[in-house]
């Protein structure tokens, strides 16, 4: 059955990549970030870089920002027990891609992830014959896996994440789905809750083992006493979003009028859309890439890489991709704000990050809003209280507490893993 499917997956894949390749590579020079790597997503690496990677790597794939710090964590804990370690991390996203140069050194590689297409890949990994391939939270690619299975390389899926929308699908494909699952040599899981879908799906209980989540493994810093200039910052909004947040701000400024707003899109090529939005409701915009900081006007925070540095300054933070009014649902990141003390709205569609989202929400570690109405609300009852902005800052730590030290735990099953398959 695994045969037939991955047979399927390449009748559909190759012709459909064949005829979207060109719309592709014109969005690739238009969106930008790749650099001089944008040969390697069709795994056309230049001679130095080749050389560079060499052979035995851990190669680690993580699709996109959130994915990649994740992969950040775990190499960086792994590196630290096996110093002799070495790593190739790709990524889809010329956003994961920046942040990823950022970490680049003798023992970590970033790469720009190539396409699945047969050819190229079983080329590549018969080059490369990485020590494992590790894939985070859930982008798999089936001829990268079946490359590396019959070289007898390791395969693991780390900090698995199983949503609603991919457990409803991979349950009407159980027949395919499962043996491509079954073909993994290691499975980690977020929750402990997780068990049994997975195992309902089809998949070996062998296979399975919770480690907690990477994303949240961080210590939690304390809540801030309010500052004289509030700032309340929007992260990683997406369409529809931003006018819900300025509308909010403009109502809160008439009782709060030194409260800063600052907007960080999801993607920062939607500057001139967002910008645009603003000016209808008579906001004038300040650009970040263009140098500005903090003032009277909203900032938009068009700058790769450098949300997770705004954290701490933020006095609320909104997270975005989660309001009805957004193109896109299931929430972003919302971890990372409250690791920095700093207390979170969300939208009610955050089917990425459930059950934690809401376990964070019941444990009054989140508040919920829907709308511009409600988001004022929450906004005046943090502004106004020293209290609940502390109060809600240990309920997360109470909720994120278990996940302390899931990147050891993650190492300890892959040592186990790839002491079992000695290169």
């Amino acid at each position: 059955m695994r045969r037939i499917a991955i047979l399927l997956y390449n009748l559909l894949f190759v012709p459909i990549l064949l005829i979207l390749l060109p719309g592709y590579l014109v969005h690739i020079r238009k969106r930008g970030g790749y650099g001089n790597k944008a040969l390697q997503r069709l795994g056309i690496f230049d001679q130095e870089t080749a050389s560079r990677i060499g052979q035995q790597r851990i190669w680690i794939h993580a699709v996109s920002v959130g994915e990649v710090g994740i992969a950040l964590k775990f190499a960086s804990e792994f590196h630290r027990r096996n110093q002799e370690s070495r790593f190739l991390i790709s990524t889809t996203t010329s956003t994961g891609l920046a942040i990823l140069e950022k970490s680049a050194s003798n023992w970590l590689e970033p790469i720009a992830n190539p396409i699945d297409f047969p050819i190229i890949t079983s080329r590549l990994i018969k080059r490369l014959r990485p020590s494992a391939l590790l894939m985070v939270e859930a982008d798999l690619w089936p001829n990268r896996i079946a490359a590396c299975k019959e070289l007898g390389i390791p395969i693991a899926l780390l900090n698995a994440r199983l949503s609603a929308r991919s457990e409803k699908r991979f349950r009407m494909a159980r027949a395919f789905s499962s043996p491509f699952f079954n073909q993994l040599n290691l499975i980690t899981l977020t929750e402990p809750e997780d068990m049994e879908r997975w195992i309902s799906l089809g998949v070996s209980p062998e296979l399975l083992h919770v480690a907690g989540n990477i994303k949240h493994d961080s210590p939690i810093a304390p809540s801030k006493a309010p500052p004289e200039h509030p700032v309340f910052l929007a992260a990683s909004t997406h369409e529809g979003e931003e006018g819900v947040v300025a509308s909010a701000w403009m109502t809160l400024k008439k009782d709060f009028p030194n409260l800063r707003l600052v907007i960080a899109p999801r993607h920062a090529e939607r500057r001139g859309a967002v910008r645009e939005a603003l000016k209808t409701l008579g906001i004038s915009c300040r650009l970040r890439s263009e140098g500005n900081d903090l003032s009277d006007e909203a900032l938009l925070l068009d700058t790769t890489g450098e949300l997770g540095n705004w954290y701490p300054k933020a006095t609320v933070v909104f997270v975005g991709k989660s309001l009805p009014t957004s193109v896109n649902h299931g929430g972003q990141n919302m971890i990372e704000p409250l690791q920095a003390g700093t207390p979170v709205l969300i939208g009610p569609h955050t089917g990425n990050f459930e059950p934690l989202a809401t376990h964070l929400c019941e444990a009054g570690a989140a508040i919920r809003v829907t709308d511009a109405m409600e988001m004022v609300a929450a906004m005046r009852s943090l502004l106004t209280s020293r209290e609940k902005p502390a109060s809600m800052i240990t309920a997360a730590n109470s909720v994120l507490k278990p996940h302390q030290g899931s990147a050891k735990r993650n190492c300890v099953f892959v040592e186990g893993l790839m002491s079992a398959y000695p290169q």
